[in-house]
């Protein structure tokens, strides 16, 4: 030890100024990520499914992890005591019937779609044969609000936009189904994916994910066994518009294999495991691909369903997906990024409507949105579109954010 010692005792100390202390921590910490950066994407696959299977270890990260828990745990017990109420929207709404017909509209929330994956969108692969051969509208130019199911599903039910957008003034708000629903519309969301993170607390909900309610299960519950429930639900309730919004299980990954039945297993060879690194870009992408196959079917079968209910309604589905998916470009896979880092695998996402005759002949102003169907549109628009399809009147209506408006 004495040559060691010999040496720090000869080194001369000079303490730093502040201004130098924070420029040398700032730039340690920017190569330190430019490090973990580099190292992580040539094994993004490994990474994101590891994270993914493990998301408890996010308790474990130190010291990032006891720092954002005493933040939030400051800003809890710092901030305005909550009276449990929730800020009403909408108060003045009324139905405004262009006919006496009644009407059954179908939001369908896809889960982790990408709209590039979408051949209606021009993807090179037959993804949608069955959509192809249906008189659909695909908007191919729509982006999400978030790159999360609990980021985007709040905010395109919620009336504010993605630039004012916060999980607590949503939470604490009504969104567009409370505002549907106070006209005397019935509405219904049935899940067959997590929850609706807290856009259906308020309107009747039903939980599709176990064989108890749904009749369409084998290895996992089925989007398709929705319909059924929803059957019986348009079966009772024999006055009043219905609106129904289904969430999918849709592509969500990384277990994409699990997301369809066999005989949809189109493109092979396929990805047969949630540990992506197991697997080569081409089975992960088949595997993704043939999800978005059974979506395909499912609204079709959806379409089917309220064809079968003309006689009794006028109808209109409208499919949006919540965001999409990183699928190994740029080493990144899977989906959450934060909004401006995300590529745009993440936040394009795809749109489709579909409406039956009488919906229609009732609203001539439909025949627009062929040409339309370009147009740039977000989940900023989700919320007036679901108060234009119902024909309701309020004042938190913006006609400019309907896609349907004339």
């Amino acid at each position: 030890g004495i040559i060691p010692a010999f040496i720090v005792w000869k080194i001369e100390i000079k303490p730093a100024t502040w201004a130098r202390s924070i420029f040398t921590r700032l730039r340690l910490m920017g190569i330190s990520v430019v490090i973990i950066a580099a190292m992580l994407l040539p094994f993004g696959d490994s990474y994101a499914s590891f994270f993914r299977e493990h998301k408890l270890l996010r308790f474990y990260t130190n010291p990032t992890y006891p720092i954002y828990s005493l933040v939030s745990y400051v800003e809890q017990k710092t901030s305005s005591p909550s009276s449990g109420l929730i800020t009403q929207i909408g108060l003045d709404a009324k139905q405004e019937h262009e006919g006496v017909q009644r009407k059954l509209i179908v939001v369908v929330v896809g889960e982790t779609i990408r709209a590039d994956h979408m051949s209606l969108n021009g993807y090179e692969r037959e993804t949608n044969p069955l959509l192809n051969q249906s008189d659909v509208i695909s908007f191919t130019n729509v982006w999400s609000c978030g790159t999360s199911t609990a980021v985007s599903l709040p905010c395109m039910f919620s009336s504010l936009t993605r630039n004012e957008y916060s999980s607590d003034e949503a939470l604490s708000t009504e969104n567009v189904l409370d505002v549907v629903a106070r006209t005397g519309v019935n509405v219904i969301w049935l899940d067959n994916n997590s929850d609706s993170k807290g856009v259906a607390l308020r309107v009747p909900y039903e939980n599709l994910k176990t064989a108890d309610t749904n009749t369409s299960c084998d290895s996992e519950c089925r989007d398709v066994g929705m319909l059924e429930y929803m059957n019986s639900f348009i079966k009772d309730h024999t006055t009043g518009d219905i609106l129904v919004v289904m969430h999918q299980m849709g592509n969500h990954g990384p277990a994409y294999y699990k997301r369809y039945p066999d005989n949809f297993e189109k493109y092979t060879p396929t990805c047969q495991t949630n540990i992506l690194e197991n697997c080569s870009a081409e089975e992960i992408i088949n595997s993704y691909d043939n999800a978005i196959l059974y979506t395909d079917y499912f609204l079709n079968q959806t379409i089917k369903a309220l064809k079968a209910q003309s006689s009794n309604f006028s109808t209109a589905m409208i499919f949006i997906g919540d965001h999409g998916e990183s699928l190994g470009e740029y080493g990144l896979y899977l989906h959450g990024l934060p909004y401006a880092m995300a590529p745009d695998s993440q936040k394009h996402v795809p749109l489709v409507m579909w409406f039956d005759n009488k919906y229609k002949a009732s609203h001539p102003e439909i025949a627009d949105l062929y040409a339309s169907s370009g147009t740039e549109y977000s989940h900023d628009n989700i919320f007036h579109t679901i108060l234009g399809l119902t024909d309701i009147s309020t004042d938190a209506y913006e006609s400019a954010l309907d896609i349907t408006a004339p």
